[in-house]
């Protein structure tokens, strides 16, 4: 309960601070979008008053034109006058057509108002060219000088200046509303600001508190995982030198088992097969049922005497004192191989190494198991031994073209003989490594044992 309720005070500031992130973006962005509304107003006022400029500047070429010719009676001074007047109309649709999209109907009058005059302007100035042609030229300086189009005139830049004082104030509205928003969102911007850091000021000290109630919480763990562990190590220690114990006592009784049935066993049978073989030469029976009795007889003697020697070898081999341990592990892979039909090849060091008594019955031992569980298990055709010396290690490699295992099974010991090898190894100071064979056939177990462990220290 504790820890739920520390939990939600923690997560509140922040949950509040998130929610107000998310409202200051949208009022943020709501303020945006009336600020681009604004601007898009804005351009749109400045557009028709530029269509407005350009509607008084054609006006204004046109009746400077007018003027020119009435006054100089130069032909050059028509053609201002119509080009004036051909973009007098295209200017009055571009600026009814702007007042269409503002959706203003009073611009659109204006605009039709526009038109009119415009249209009695042209007319006008149409009037007093046609007038001079007909009537000569200070007759229409005369009628020009009646201000009638000055009037008109007049009244159209009236009108315009009535529109742009109508933009003008539209302008001025959206500029005002502009700073406005910018006001607000600022003020929202800074209120949402002050708020989040005093949130987030509360959401530390709550995510302080929680954490060094954690650190302590993880304090007191790692103390219980210490003693743990320590309880552990001690333990694994007396279980490790147990089993090296009873290992020592496992080495021991077999050796001395294999001396007994060397001496006792192998002495009876010797015995025996001497006693038969004089026993037949006395006898001398003719008889081919009597000699096949005996051959027989002399077979299973020699059987046993066979069968004595494998057991005394597999319980201690006399080639580990006698001739050393590359000579042992050769005469067992050698005799494994042999008895499993599998081809094998072996790569040993030329020179054999002091081993002490130990190491050279571990390093067997290994081989010895190895091979055994290729026979059982590995369904193998082929079989290689490898022992080298590099950078003052032992090396051995014992790898079969065989099924294998997969590869989550070899992360862990597969039965008491891969637990007993890597027993042994570890004993050693060494390391043990099993694994699929280099081309991802069949299994590779790696031994490395350091030379000052298993080396006999010089006198």
């Amino acid at each position: 309960m504790i820890l739920g309720f520390d939990r939600r005070y923690v997560f509140l500031p922040v949950v509040l601070s998130i929610a107000l992130v998310i409202t200051a973006i949208v009022v943020v962005e709501a303020g945006q979008a009336r600020l681009r509304a604004s601007a898009a107003e804005v351009q749109a006022s400045g557009r028709r008053l530029m269509l407005m400029g350009r509607f008084l500047r054609v006006m204004t070429d046109a009746e400077t034109g007018q003027r020119g010719f009435l006054l100089t009676n130069e032909p050059e001074y028509l053609a201002p006058f119509e080009s004036a007047a051909a973009e007098i109309e295209p200017a009055l649709k571009d600026l009814e057509l702007a007042y269409q999209e503002a959706q203003s109907t009073e611009g659109v009058a204006r605009v039709g108002e526009l038109r009119a005059l415009a249209a009695q302007k042209l007319g006008e100035m149409r009037l007093t060219l046609n007038y001079q042609k007909e009537q000569g030229q200070w007759a229409a300086v005369d009628l020009v000088r009646t201000d009638v189009g000055k009037h008109t005139m007049d009244r159209i830049r009236k009108v315009l200046q009535q529109q742009q004082a109508v933009e003008g104030r539209t302008l001025n509205g959206a500029k005002e509303e502009a700073e406005r928003d910018v006001l607000i969102t600022r003020g929202i911007f800074i209120a949402g600001s002050a708020m989040n850091i005093v949130l987030v000021i509360v959401a530390g000290l709550l995510t302080t508190r929680e954490i060094r109630r954690r650190l302590a919480e993880g304090a007191r763990l790692a103390a219980e995982k210490m003693a743990l562990e320590q309880e552990v190590a001690v333990r694994t220690a007396e279980l490790s030198a147990l089993s090296s114990h009873l290992q020592e006592v496992s080495e021991r009784e077999k050796l001395a088992l294999s001396r007994e049935l060397h001496d006792e066993l192998g002495g009876l049978l010797t015995a025996a097969k001497m006693d038969v073989s004089a026993l037949r030469k006395e006898l001398r029976a003719e008889d081919p049922e009597t000699q096949s009795r005996w051959n027989r007889l002399l077979e299973a003697l020699d059987a046993g005497v066979d069968l004595k020697r494998r057991v005394v070898e597999k319980l201690h081999p006399t080639l580990l004192e006698n001739m050393g341990l590359y000579a042992a592990i050769s005469w067992q892979f050698q005799e494994s191989c042999g008895r499993g039909g599998l081809k094998c090849t072996e790569t040993l060091p030329e020179n054999e190494l002091p081993l002490s008594k130990e190491a050279a019955i571990a390093i067997f031992r290994v081989a010895q198991e190895s091979m055994t569980n290729i026979l059982k298990h590995a369904n193998a055709t082929t079989a290689h031994l490898d022992i080298s010396i590099v950078d003052h290690q032992m090396i051995m490699n014992i790898r079969d073209n065989g099924v294998g295992f997969p590869p989550n099974r070899l992360k862990t010991a597969i039965g008491a003989g891969w637990t007993s090898m890597r027993h042994r190894v570890v004993g050693l100071g060494g390391h043990w490594n099993a694994g699929p064979g280099p081309d991802g056939v069949g299994t590779e177990i790696e031994v490395r044992l350091p030379l000052d462990r298993i080396q006999i220290a010089p006198a």
